[in-house]
C-alpha cells in the first residue's frame, strides 16, 4: 500500500512549523508500524517540501528518512493502469485542481497532507466532475491508526472462486485478424479460478503499453496483449462482487498471464 501526497497542504506555504516538522516524524514512525514505508509525490512538491524542511533548523532526523519515504513520480506502472480514470474526469479541493488527493481517492488509498491550519481533518471532501467525493487524509499519527487497519481491513475480502469448471467457461471472440492468438491467450486465461470467461475481443489498441487496459465495477477486465503490435484484446468476466476485487484479481492475471 502507498500514500498520496497532498500538494495542496503546502500551496501557498513558504515555510513549516515545528509542529508540522513533529507530526510529520511521528507520521512516519506511526506508518512503519503497519509496514508501510511509501508516499507518492509529484516532482514539483518533493522540491518544493524538501526545500521546506532544509531550511529548518534541527531538521537532521527528517531529512533521515525523507528520501526513503518519499517517492517521486507519481507515473509508475501501479499509477498508469489507472491514469485514464484520473484523466479522464476533472478534480478540484476547495476550488483548485488536485492530484494526490485524487489519487488517493482513485486507488482507495490515504492522502497525506503537511500538518498545518486546513488539513488537520481525517476527511478531506473532493469535487470529481461536479460529485462530492471523501478522502481519507492523514496529518497526524491518529490518523494512520483510524485510517490504515480500515483499508487493509477492506483489502483482506476473500475473494471468490468460480464454480465453473475450465471445460465449461465459455470464450466468445469477433471473427477479425488475430482471433487464433485471442482464442490461444483465453484458453491459458481462463484457467485462473477467478475468470468466469471471456466475453468479447476488444478493438485494436496498437498504442496500449499497459496489460490491464481497464476495470469495470460489474467485475468485468479490459485485457490488451502488449506484445502484439496490433494490441489484440479481450474482456474477461471475473468474480470480482467490487471493483476493489476486480482490481485485486486484475493483480493475479498480471503476475500469472501479464508476460509474453
Amino acid at each position: 500500500m502507498e500514500l498520496f501526497f497532498n500538494e495542496l497542504s503546502i500551496d501557498g506555504r513558504q515555510n513549516l512549523s515545528a509542529d508540522s516538522m513533529i507530526a510529520l516524524a511521528e507520521v512516519y514512525h506511526t506508518l512503519a508500524q503497519y509496514e508501510i514505508t511509501t508516499c507518492r509525490i509529484d516532482p514539483d512538491g518533493n522540491a518544493k517540501l524538501f526545500q521546506m524542511i532544509q531550511s529548518m533548523q534541527d531538521s537532521l532526523n527528517i531529512k533521515n528518512f525523507y528520501f526513503a519515504f518519499f517517492r517521486s513520480p507519481y507515473e509508475t506502472e501501479y499509477v498508469e493502469e489507472r491514469q485514464d480514470e484520473y484523466l479522464g474526469h476533472e478534480w478540484f479541493c476547495n476550488g483548485k485542481t488536485c492530484i494526490g488527493l485524487a489519487l488517493a481517492l482513485i486507488f482507495d488509498s490515504a492522502a497525506l497532507s503537511v500538518h498545518e491550519i486546513g488539513w488537520n481533518d481525517a476527511f478531506v471532501d473532493i469535487i470529481r466532475d461536479g460529485a462530492v467525493n471523501t478522502v481519507r487524509n492523514i496529518s497526524t499519527s491518529q490518523h494512520v491508526d483510524l485510517h490504515i487497519q480500515r483499508i487493509r481491513d477492506g483489502e483482506e475480502t476473500e475473494l471468490i472462486k468460480c464454480a465453473l469448471d475450465v471445460t465449461e467457461k465459455e470464450i466468445s471472440l469477433r471473427s477479425d485478424h488475430g482471433k487464433d492468438i485471442l482464442m490461444n491467450f483465453s484458453k491459458r486465461l481462463i484457467k485462473c479460478p477467478y475468470v468466469v470467461g471471456v466475453i468479447n475481443s476488444l478493438p485494436f489498441n496498437s498504442h496500449e503499453r499497459n496489460f490491464i487496459r481497464a476495470i469495470r465495477e460489474d467485475g468485468l477486465i479490459e485485457i490488451v496483449l502488449p506484445w502484439t503490435d496490433q494490441g489484440y484484446g479481450v474482456i474477461v468476466k471475473t468474480t470480482g462482487r467490487t471493483k476493489k476485487e476486480t482490481e485485486r484479481i486484475g493483480s493475479i492475471l498480471i503476475e500469472k498471464y501479464g508476460g509474453v
